[in-house]
């Protein structure tokens, strides 16, 4: 499994907490990382490989995660990269509404290590055509 995956956060023990545990998942898979909007924007816009996977925050400085979805979805060459909206929030408005955006899943963020890393496990392996 050799996944490239782009991880659009802005806040520190989130970004650790995330990157220790796709570590202890496997050591093929690559993290780039971006801590605002427009880093993201132009992480994509820059990288030759494009990524399997975003696991998007909604609330980031400069650009939210809400207008990078937008921008996303809306350039034919990145539309099928998976997009994971990653929120501490279990607004079912929210969640509808970036799905409605073009979000592949909205996951809350599990407050344990273990809840997480199994959570982060089952995206990084599920069918992903079953979802459309």
């Amino acid at each position: 499994m050799n996944t490239k995956l782009f991880l659009a956060e802005d806040d520190d023990d989130d970004i650790e907490f995330f990157t220790d545990i796709i570590s202890q998942i496997s050591s093929d898979i690559k993290i780039s990382l971006a801590k605002n909007g427009n880093e993201l924007m132009n992480l994509l816009e820059s990288e030759i490989q494009l990524p399997d996977f975003i696991f998007l925050d909604l609330n980031m400085p400069i650009k939210s995660g809400f207008e990078c979805l937008n921008e996303i979805r809306s350039v034919e060459k990145w539309k099928a990269i998976k997009i994971v909206v990653l929120s501490t929030s279990s607004d079912k408005e929210q969640a509808n509404e970036v799905y409605k955006m073009g979000a592949d899943l909205y996951l809350q963020k599990p407050n344990s290590f273990s809840a997480f890393k199994n959570t982060l496990s089952k995206c990084l392996q599920m069918d992903w055509g079953s979802l459309k």
